[in-house]
């Protein structure tokens, strides 16, 4: 007789699948699906779980967050639940008390507009840490704050300095830097205490996803790593071999090597390799488990530190519209040749200016070399045009707008875009109407990341004080949210044919949540407790009530 390995049961089952949209049991061998309801009947299992009458989806995907990094913050000195100035000196005034002398005080969780728009200076933390060098990450993590101690170790003082293309340590009227680092100057502070040890990463990793697991997350794509300010160590991508194989790596991981981690390799001359990783591997390497995903460029900066190339000024500037990360033409050069190379790229890019680079290259890439075996995407692709979203469309790619945002730093997002370009930001509805694919994402530790609060905020748009952000008319239906969540995060990493619905030869990933989220108010859905969460068969996550 069939025998499978576990039958669920007793849960309404929401399955994503158009065929056959509800069921009441799931039935799994080897950690996939071989049917639902009717499809097992009759069959005898290894095992059968009650799951309570919860409801129950295809486990979430998070196609853009950083977990190496977000681990990490889970052992740093967290600022989150501050905002004064007085309370963040004090903190980080006692890590700094019980530090060893040159010990690095590493902070995580600083959100600028909790405080008002204000930062704190260099000479403020050289009063609670005249010796330990202090690295403040800002949330989005394309500014930093320093104190006197990190700027001598970098040189900003010495008058031979330079900043960086793509970036700067920001200075006074006087010359003086105030202690803010911004983009791809955060790198020489980096570079102080880089590379971290496979063991350091791989431990972050274990933090990271024991978290995802509560949260009923089980796949995400990392974006970015091995190189660049977003990069932990050369060998990062070891660490995640090393993770999965101690069950450290409690959800399926796509990684992004930074595209500074590509090169050309001495190969035959007929192979035209361009550049790649050692022995030619490229996007689409590996399995459902851990894969390689594309390479990861950026072309700009972010929206909360007013970074973010744009084609008309901030509101708050009257002649300042952001930065590209280098000159156009060597972004859609960079870009085009790691399409011609194999790579699928995916371009960090926020404004509408950096967005027109971003399109103008892949758009090239895909005449040159057509389609590569995973999506182009754009990371982000807030400030979106009527005609780039219209671009977008007819070649193709995949945008990842990160609806959390709406929550951290919405309100200084509207002060600095104005109503008029905060509706043509972080679009929702439009991008699905376009026939455009619409992920679901988080950019964590950069804003929240729980998958249910991205879901909440996809429908609700409001800001952390509780005004729309843009236009109503992007807001999405509860579906259609979770459905980003599922269905659409895998069609952006290309895994549609394996995640994200709960039918047969599908993964059995699967989040159990106490209530539903399409019946709740719109408002709860964040408060929706995780019951359970299964990746490949196996609970990463167990709260179920006996």
């Amino acid at each position: 007789m069939f025998r499978l390995d576990t039958i669920y049961e007793n849960a309404e089952f929401v399955t994503m699948d158009p065929q056959r949209p509800q069921a009441r049991r799931v039935g799994v061998i080897d950690g996939t699906i071989v049917g639902v309801d009717d499809d097992i009947d009759g069959l005898e299992a290894a095992q059968h779980v009650d799951l309570r009458g919860t409801t129950v989806l295809p486990g979430f995907n998070d196609v853009h967050c950083h977990t190496t990094w977000f681990g990490l913050t889970l052992a740093e000195v967290d600022l989150s639940d501050l905002h004064t100035l007085e309370a963040l000196l004090d903190r980080i005034g006692q890590a700094a008390s019980v530090a060893k002398p040159g010990e690095w005080i590493r902070c995580t969780g600083f959100n600028h507009h909790l405080y008002g728009g204000g930062r704190p200076h260099r000479r403020d933390l050289d009063r609670v840490s005249p010796q330990n060098p202090v690295f403040i990450r800002q949330t989005s993590g394309h500014s930093s704050v320093v104190n006197s101690a990190t700027l001598r170790l970098i040189g900003a003082f010495d008058a031979e300095f330079h900043d960086p293309e793509g970036g700067r340590v920001v200075r006074d009227e006087h010359g003086e830097p105030t202690g803010l680092v911004e983009e791809q100057a955060q790198q020489l502070v980096q570079q102080l205490t880089l590379p971290y040890s496979v063991a350091a990463i791989e431990a972050a990793l274990d933090r990271a996803t024991a978290q995802y697991a509560r949260e009923g997350i089980t796949s995400f794509t990392e974006a970015g790593i091995a190189a660049g300010w977003i990069g932990y160590s050369p060998a990062e991508f070891l660490a995640y071999q090393q993770a999965l194989q101690h069950g450290r790596l409690r959800a399926r991981a796509q990684v992004m090597p930074f595209i500074g981690a590509l090169h050309a390799i001495a190969a035959h001359e007929d192979d035209e390799l361009g550049i790649t990783l050692d022995l030619g591997l490229r996007s689409g390497l590996g399995d459902a488990r851990l894969s390689i995903g594309p390479t990861k460029i950026f072309t700009d900066g972010a929206l909360s530190g007013e970074t973010a190339a744009l084609t008309q000024h901030y509101c708050t500037h009257e002649e300042f519209s952001g930065y590209l990360q280098d000159d156009a033409d060597t972004l859609h050069d960079r870009i085009v040749q790691a399409a011609r190379s194999g790579w699928a790229v995916a371009a960090h890019a926020i404004g509408d200016r950096a967005i027109d680079v971003a399109l103008d290259a892949i758009e090239e890439a895909l005449h040159l070399a057509g389609r590569p075996p995973l999506p182009h995407r754009i990371e982000h692709a807030a400030v979106l045009r009527d005609d780039q979203l219209e671009r977008m469309r007819a070649l193709g790619v995949v945008p990842t707008p990160q609806p959390g945002f709406f929550v951290n730093i919405g309100d200084g997002m509207l002060r600095s875009l104005g109503a008029q370009r905060a509706a043509q930001t972080y679009r929702g509805r439009s991008l699905i109407d376009a026939g455009i694919v619409l992920p679901g994402s988080s950019d964590r530790p950069c804003a929240p990341g729980e998958p249910l609060v991205g879901i909440e905020s996809f429908v609700t748009r409001e800001t952390g004080s509780g005004q729309l952000f843009g236009s109503a008319e992007e807001c999405l239906t509860v579906d259609q949210a979770l459905y980003a969540y599922t269905v659409g995060s895998a069609q952006a990493t290309g895994m549609e044919h394996r995640k994200g619905r709960l039918r047969r030869g599908m993964v059995a990933d699967m989040v159990a949540l106490e209530r539903d989220p399409r019946t709740v108010d719109s408002h709860e859905i964040s408060e929706i407790p995780v019951c359970a969460t299964v990746l490949g068969g196996e609970f990463t996550h167990e709260a179920l009530e006996s």
